[in-house]
């Protein structure tokens, strides 16, 4: 059995869904049916930001994972948290895993419209440039193809539905897959 641990906030919590809907509860069911020996661990929380997850760290690690996703940057970006400063602590997750021996996937986010573009600009390459400093695998955009899409979304507009999970889900999956994979091949 593969122990993966789901590590970041209302993206990852599966903010104003129930449990069984949430993108790590859905997505394990995917890898399950896939025939994937996995079980994904919940470390998501609303309303984080990546300086928060570096204080939850240590719960985290002492669950000795195999693999872990780390998806935080929606409320740095909300919030105008220096861009340097989310890649550090991003960075510093990324080598308290590696210490530890898991294999570590980052998934990114895209700034919203109403974000300046300057900002949004100097945010969204963060995640690239992070990932290939740790020589990690990541995906530039957990949200990709939801916004626009009211039907995947929830009224909020800005956290998805239980459809937009299941969009999140078929994108990323091939991602997921192919880490189990090597994982299943040490």
């Amino acid at each position: 059995m593969i122990r993966f641990a789901a590590f970041g906030d209302s993206l990852t919590e599966g903010y104003g869904l129930p449990i069984y809907s949430s993108f790590p509860s859905y997505l394990e069911r995917c890898l399950l049916e896939g025939g994937h020996n996995v079980e994904m661990l919940n470390f998501g929380v609303s309303g984080e930001t990546s300086a928060d997850g570096l204080l939850r760290l240590p719960e985290v690690l002492s669950t000795a994972p195999d693999a872990v996703y780390i998806e935080f940057g929606a409320n740095d970006c909300f919030q105008f948290v220096n861009p340097a400063e989310t890649e550090e602590n991003l960075g510093r997750m990324i080598e308290a895993f590696q210490k530890n021996g898991s294999s570590v996937l980052l998934l990114g986010y895209n700034p919203l419209d109403f974000i300046p573009k300057t900002f949004a600009k100097e945010f969204t390459v963060i995640f690239e440039r992070v990932a290939g400093k740790y020589k990690i695998p990541f995906h530039p955009d957990l949200m990709q193809g939801l916004y626009g899409q009211p039907n995947l979304l929830l009224s909020d507009g800005v956290h998805p539905s239980e459809e937009g999970v299941r969009a999140m889900v078929e994108n990323l999956y091939p991602l997921f897959e192919e880490l189990l994979t090597g994982l299943n091949k040490r």
